[in-house]
């Protein structure tokens, strides 16, 4: 199977080798372009997709954060793709596909968080920090999983969370991986 990148190359060595061969007016060239892109469809060519990543994190800290609260990751900083909603703190895949997640909090000192990682309402993978004895501690998540078109992943906490910090000491992250 050729790649996009491969057949453009492909058009563009008969388009050169055509085009000095016989010098013709644009719409000959345009339409010599389409034919050249109907064989590189027949040759099974795949068109590379948009990119689809986000990471996010949320700016103040979060206190007392209730049982069952999906956390909003509200500073964007990369959405490529638009699948990651900050006000929702939910990514809709756009397409199906293998896609990976990522996450990393860091509590207080004596703090408990547990949080989920939710795909279409059920529980893939469970992080927490209980009663942690250090200043601070991070724990991170990371989940691998197949995705339809619409399905939906966040990260809610299952106990309630005293304290989570804020900034850039949190993160919600994901990406297509095919």
């Amino acid at each position: 199977m050729m790649t996009y990148i491969g057949c453009l190359n492909f058009v563009f060595v008969l388009m050169l080798t055509t085009s000095f061969a016989d010098p013709s007016p644009p719409t000959a060239f345009l339409k010599d372009y389409d034919s050249y892109m109907k064989v590189c469809h027949r040759l099974n060519c795949k068109q590379r997709k948009e990119t689809i990543a986000f990471h996010a994190n949320f700016k103040g800290h979060l206190k007392n954060v209730p049982v069952n609260t999906i956390i909003k990751f509200d500073n964007v900083q990369l959405n490529k793709g638009k699948g990651y909603d900050p006000t929702t703190g939910v990514f809709t895949a756009p397409e199906d596909g293998l896609y990976s997640f990522d996450w990393l909090f860091l509590a207080a000192k004596d703090g408990s968080v547990y949080l989920f990682a939710m795909v279409d309402g059920t529980i893939r993978v469970k992080t927490c920090i209980h009663k942690q004895q250090s200043v601070h501690i991070s724990t991170t998540g990371h989940l691998v999983t197949e995705l339809k078109k619409g399905s939906k992943v966040w990260i809610k906490t299952s106990s309630e969370a005293k304290f989570i910090h804020g900034g850039l000491y949190n993160y919600f992250s994901g990406f297509k991986i095919n």
